[in-house]
């Protein structure tokens, strides 16, 4: 299994995890564990901070088994009890939103800045088993970042190359502030190869449309150890290569290669999803691609000059 899947898996709300015995069916899939230690977690739940600037994530608290004996085989929950979610740390600002929708043990909490979060959350019993209260809450550490940026960085080539070129080197700059490991791009490069004349316009239609040329879906995000991926948070940068730079029928060829969204992406607009951000669409059930910062590379291959004949007076010319 490709390493971006098994980090889907664990992270993204699309997850296809396939759990035997206790974990069969509750909490629900495609929810898995945050971190087995409650009190001291090692693990960060990333949550990105999508366009319109608000993002919205649901939680499940793993009820006391002693008291809810059914719950995950069956989802039952013992009556009247309660699950007391609070945010003891958060950014300079915030607002603590948090929405009980859905099962006592479910809250889903509304983020609107990027920074740091503890969210804890306690059960308490219902009055007729005492009213207790859980007096060490369980623990979640939350960071909000800001959405990936990417685009290229590489220079276009607009004029001062005269015939065939080699391929070139081109390089897609991502900005994303998540550790290397959790690191994951989906998009996709188009390319398209015309003959043009002196004015730069298109003549007739396209020589050639590969909308693939680069493609990363969002089943198969470029990670890192991928060929020609860097990874050095919060910066990561992917270089691949053109198409050889050939004159196609002794006329100016323009080569163009434009940032797409994924392939298989559902997101109206065209930009680059990760690996963290479709996990914070989950909620909202729509997915947001984020726009480029520079979308197109153009490279021009000029023919030589063919050099006609000379015209002179002739030889028996007479005024």
């Amino acid at each position: 299994m490709k390493k971006q899947n098994l980090l889907k898996l664990a992270l993204v709300s699309i997850a296809m995890m396939v759990f035997t015995g206790a974990w069969a069916q509750n909490p629900p899939a495609p929810y898995v564990e945050y971190d087995a230690d409650t009190q001291v977690p090692t693990n960060i739940d990333y949550v990105t901070l999508r366009t319109g600037g608000t993002t919205t994530l649901g939680y499940y608290a793993l009820p006391d088994a002693n008291y809810h004996p059914n719950y995950v085989a069956a989802g039952t929950l013992t009556a009247d009890f309660v699950w007391n979610w609070t945010i003891p740390t958060f950014p300079a600002g915030y607002v603590e939103t948090i929405a009980k929708p859905g099962a006592a043990n479910y809250a889903q909490i509304t983020y609107d800045r990027i920074g740091d979060y503890v969210v804890n959350v306690a059960e308490q019993a219902s009055a007729a088993y005492g009213g207790c209260a859980d007096g060490t809450p369980t623990i979640m550490n939350v960071t909000v970042i800001n959405p990936p940026s990417a685009g290229f960085t590489t220079a276009d080539v607009l004029t001062g190359w005269c015939g065939d070129q080699v391929a070139q080197a081109i390089n897609i700059s991502i900005t994303e502030n998540v550790p290397d490991a959790l690191a994951g791009y989906a998009f996709s490069v188009e390319e398209v190869v015309e003959n043009i004349d002196i004015n730069g316009n298109a003549i007739g239609a396209a020589l050639t449309t590969n909308s693939t040329f680069v493609d990363f879906p969002t089943t198969g995000e470029v990670v890192d150890g991928d060929a020609g991926f860097t990874a050095a948070t919060p910066d990561f940068d992917y270089d691949f290569n053109s198409s050889a730079l050939v004159v196609e029928n002794n006329l100016r060829t323009r080569y163009t290669y434009t940032l797409k969204k994924a392939s298989d992406a559902t997101a109206v607009d065209e930009g680059i999803i990760s690996l963290i951000s479709q996990k914070s669409d989950y909620i909202a059930g729509t997915q947001l691609a984020y726009a480029y910062t520079d979308d197109t590379v153009i490279f021009i291959v000029n023919p030589n000059p063919s050099t006609g004949p000379i015209y002179h007076i002739p030889n028996d010319y007479a005024l």
